[in-house]
């Protein structure tokens, strides 16, 4: 699955990124990878 987000980084800066991440039956969403920062 993907999306975006705005994400805060450790480096104290902020990105609107393109997120894909993985689901597991009864428990939900898992594992997050940002796939791209979006300009």
């Amino acid at each position: 699955m993907k999306g975006s987000a705005t994400v805060h980084l450790g480096d104290d800066t902020i990105y609107k990124v393109e997120l894909h991440w993985y689901e597991a039956h009864g428990i939900g969403r898992k594992d997050f990878k940002i796939k791209r920062i979006i300009r």
